[in-house]
């Protein structure tokens, strides 16, 4: 393999890994930055959106080289045992997040260190949770985009035989599904606050007016005593 062959496989691999990061990790990460962290959907959305614009500028390839490197550490082959890869993939995953998330968040604009440090908590706790997921996403869009056959034994085999079209259909509608579910968890959201503004305008409005019925009810009163 020559220099330029070498470097278009390493920039297809840099693409798919970066991809597959995103499709997995955004719809986790907007639903705990704006129902537990108590970040706003827009500095959500700047996240995400500077997130993507990251892992595409170079991130995502070096997530993939460091996970490679990570299971190389690991001594962690094609046989090895699924539980030993995803304990491989969870502290990987975990160290990733931890170093990642506090720069992003301030990069977004939040300047609030509690929710910083939330948010930061929650990506460190989503790391140890989804990590396992996180590297069987790699592996799986690794093989649907035809880079590299996934050998693991937990891997459908109904889609290891499909044919290379197929395949890519697949990858497609992950990433249609993980669009469409980010922009549902920012529409519940807003609904949300809407409703909590609702109901936060409406109680003047309705003490006054109780006010005014109590007012109006001593007026007549005093006027039947006369």
């Amino acid at each position: 393999m020559n220099k330029i062959e070498k470097a278009v496989e390493t920039l297809k691999y840099h693409i798919v890994d970066t991809t597959a990061l995103l499709v997995e990790t955004n719809p986790i990460f907007s639903a705990f930055e704006v129902a537990i962290a108590g970040i706003s959907i827009e500095k959500s959305i700047t996240a995400r959106l500077l997130a993507t614009a990251m892992g595409y500028a170079g991130l995502g390839g070096a997530y993939g080289k460091g996970r490679d490197a990570w299971r190389k550490l690991w001594k962690i082959e094609d046989n090895t045992s699924e539980k030993v890869k995803l304990s491989c993939d969870t502290v990987y995953n975990t160290l990733f997040n931890l170093m990642l998330s506090p720069p992003l968040y301030l990069v977004s604009g939040e300047e609030d260190f509690k929710k910083i440090a939330i948010g930061t908590a929650c990506a460190v706790g989503i790391g140890f949770v989804n990590g396992p997921f996180v590297g069987y996403t790699v592996d799986a869009f690794r093989d649907l985009s035809g880079l590299k056959t996934n050998e693991r034994s937990s891997y459908p085999y109904f889609v290891k035989r499909q044919s290379s079209l197929v395949k890519k259909g697949i990858a497609a509608t992950l990433i249609a599904t993980s669009i469409v579910s980010m922009a549902l968890i920012y529409s519940a959201k807003s609904n949300y606050n809407g409703h909590i503004n609702h109901n936060n305008n409406n109680q003047p409005v309705i003490q006054e007016t109780t006010d005014w019925n109590i007012n109006s009810l001593e007026e007549r009163l005093e006027l039947r005593l006369e």
